[in-house]
Parts: structure tokens; C-alpha cells; sequence
């Protein structure tokens, strides 16, 4: 991880080292959360522009990482509802119609979209906001219940109910026949 110190001092290397280290989690997140390769993109660049902006105020109350997290879901979350404000008229193309983009620079969302897998993230994208994040945080990329609860600011109950529940749901789901 980089130097937190050296990155509240502008470092241009400490930067790229957390972005280095950070950009493909985030873009992952995003991208499992929106479901846009291109709004998980520009949600990626906007996370990296509140590091920049905020970082001489991290307290360090957690780790940078978990920081990194928070700032990924609020900047998702207020994605959401900025295009939810927008709802602009005519068709939206849905992503479970469309080809997803897969690139080498992902192997973790070409593991997702496996076929098998491909129909547990259509679900997944059904299942409500808390349970989403938190299955996602989880299932794509492997934070334990402490952590998920420290991103999420809630208890690590909370998160074992959230998946539970999660899971709950997506047991519930019949596979279409083709």
C-alpha cells in the first residue's frame, strides 16, 4: 500500500502506486454494481478525483483500502441516483441483452461472465441495494464480513443477515432452459 503520508504531500509516485494498486478493484466494483463498462469507467475516474481532493483529510480510522471501498460505493450510489433523476424517455438498452466487454485487463469479470456465473449476476443485479453491495463485496471481491461491514458502516451481523438473505434469494432462482 502507499504511503499515506507521502500521498497527503502530493506524491505523484504514491499516487500512481494506489492507483496502480486500486484502479482495477474499483473499475471491477463499479462495473458489477452498474453494470456499464463505461459508467464504471467514469465512475472510476470520479472515485480517483475525491481521493486526490480528500485525501488530507483521511484520519486513517481505516484502512486506505476500506476508504477507497466507501468512496466506490457513494460514488456508485449517487451514479444511480443522478441517472434515476435523469429518467430519460425511449428504450435503454439492457446489458443482459447486449455482448459484455471483456478485456484483458479484467481477468476477474471474465471469470464472472462465465456462463454458469453470468446468470447469478443477473440476479445478483436483482436482489436490493444493501444485499447487492454487500453480496458483491463478498462474492467478486473477497472482503471478509469485518470488512464489508467497515466499508458499509454497519455491524458485521448486519452483513451476515444481508447475506443471508442474499443467498436466500438467489437459491430461489430457476436457471432459463435453452
Amino acid at each position: 500500500m502507499p504511503n499515506i503520508e507521502l500521498l497527503r504531500l502530493g506524491s505523484e509516485r504514491e499516487f500512481k502506486k494506489l492507483f496502480e494498486l486500486q484502479a482495477p478493484r474499483i473499475l471491477n466494483t463499479a462495473l458489477y454494481l452498474l453494470g456499464n463498462r463505461q459508467d464504471a469507467e467514469d465512475v472510476t475516474q470520479e472515485v480517483f478525483k475525491s481521493i486526490v481532493v480528500g485525501v488530507a483529510g483521511f484520519k486513517a480510522e481505516s484502512s486506505i483500502q476500506t476508504w477507497v471501498y466507501r468512496i466506490t460505493l457513494n460514488k456508485c450510489n449517487e451514479f444511480l441516483r443522478t441517472k434515476n433523476r435523469k429518467k430519460r424517455k425511449g428504450v435503454m438498452l439492457s446489458l443482459f441483452h447486449s455482448q459484455p466487454i471483456i478485456t484483458e485487463e479484467s481477468p476477474e469479470l471474465i471469470h464472472i461472465l462465465k456462463e454458469a456465473e453470468w446468470q447469478i449476476w443477473q440476479q445478483i443485479q436483482g436482489l436490493p441495494e444493501k444485499q447487492r453491495i454487500a453480496m458483491t463485496l463478498f462474492a467478486m471481491d473477497d472482503l471478509s464480513y469485518q470488512e464489508i461491514a467497515d466499508v458499509m458502516k454497519v455491524s458485521v451481523s448486519a452483513i451476515e443477515s444481508l447475506l443471508f438473505r442474499a443467498r436466500t434469494q438467489l437459491k430461489k432462482y430457476k436457471p432459463h432452459e435453452s
